[in-house]
């Protein structure tokens, strides 16, 4: 196998002489500049991804592209502005996919206790936006961040620092949030990661592989994906979603990976189970739809006020703060 030159040895020969060739940053804004438009992040690594941040939807990971394969799952909503208070099922109004969609900071899964579906995260602004590149060993290192803050003035005041990184050489984003209850009193932080994927990586002979022994379905509906959760099927145009809960071992990583021969590529989920312990899938097999989500979180998807009952509920007490973090890393199928 031919070595490829890394990002260290072409400047350092003076073969590049500009990094942004090697590691490009691009910010923009979409549409024509009206109401509907959004600021977005592009960023292409040499030898790594090229996707899209959304710095008016919570910094989330819209697009991505490993060569010339994309990976997220795209509804037909597309790329649309942030709600101003998603209530009720807003947020399915405004859901259009992407490869990371964050839900919380209040809410996860179901309107509850006055909270829209998934809470409001992803339609928040980010403050403090800024973006560095170093050379750092044989690679160049992107790093993107921001601020993401659910703050009331006499309330709830709960602040997500966020950071995205990423590398030339290695076809990796890595998501890292550090959620803080900058209030008085104890609030509950429900969160999760909802990673979509469609075809063509998910599709046709591609294989989706989590260590779960025991899968728990959300309802009745859901129930029969339990035996044929690891493979794509397209069913009829006005079948339902589907969610299960993966029930890992207390010793098992966080990892989730699809493997799709055809395109001859493996895409592998990975988060910290210390402060994500749980893990849902999510399924829609509509053929108008075809999405997959991994989903790890510290909840259910049943709404914050299921989880008080059960009494599951995450919460930070004042001045607590909560890390978690995900990477989402594409590979060619090792032969071998």
């Amino acid at each position: 196998m031919v070595a490829i030159p890394t990002a260290r040895d072409l400047l350092d020969q003076g073969l590049v002489t500009c990094p942004d060739t090697l590691a490009e940053v691009h910010e923009g804004l979409s549409g024509s500049g009206g109401r509907n438009s959004m600021r977005y992040i592009e960023v292409r690594m040499y030898g790594g991804l090229h996707f899209r941040l959304l710095p008016d939807r919570g910094l989330d990971v819209s697009s991505a592209w490993y060569g010339c394969i994309p990976l997220a799952w795209h509804s037909r909503v597309g790329e649309t502005p942030p709600l101003p208070v998603p209530r009720d099922d807003d947020w399915l109004k405004a859901f259009g996919g992407g490869l990371v969609v964050t839900c919380g900071m209040q809410n996860v899964g179901a309107s509850s206790e006055g909270h829209g579906v998934h809470g409001g995260f992803s339609h928040q602004v980010v403050r403090e936006l800024r973006w560095q590149r170093e050379l750092r060993g044989s690679d160049l290192e992107i790093e993107i961040s921001g601020v993401i803050s659910e703050i009331d003035a006499l309330g709830v005041q709960l602040r997500c620092q966020r950071r995205i990184t990423t590398r030339t050489g290695t076809a990796e984003i890595l998501i890292r949030d550090t959620v803080t209850n900058l209030g008085a009193q104890s609030t509950p932080a429900p969160w999760l990661y909802h990673v979509n994927l469609g075809a063509p990586l998910w599709s046709g002979d591609a294989l989706l592989q989590i260590p779960s022994q025991v899968r728990l379905p959300r309802d009745d509906v859901s129930a029969s994906a339990s035996s044929n959760w690891s493979a794509p099927m397209l069913d009829a145009p006005d079948c339902s979603e589907m969610v299960l809960e993966h029930v890992l071992d207390e010793e098992t990583p966080g990892r989730a990976r699809i493997e799709n021969p055809g395109l001859g590529v493996e895409l592998t989920v990975e988060w910290d189970r210390s402060t994500l312990p749980r893990l849902h899938q999510w399924i829609h097999r509509a053929k108008s739809i075809g999405a997959l989500a991994i989903e790890p979180a510290n909840c259910s998807v049943l709404g914050r006020g299921a989880d008080r009952s059960a009494g599951r509920m995450p919460v930070l007490a004042p001045g607590e703060e909560r890390s978690t973090s995900l990477s989402v890393t594409v590979a060619p199928i090792d032969a071998g």
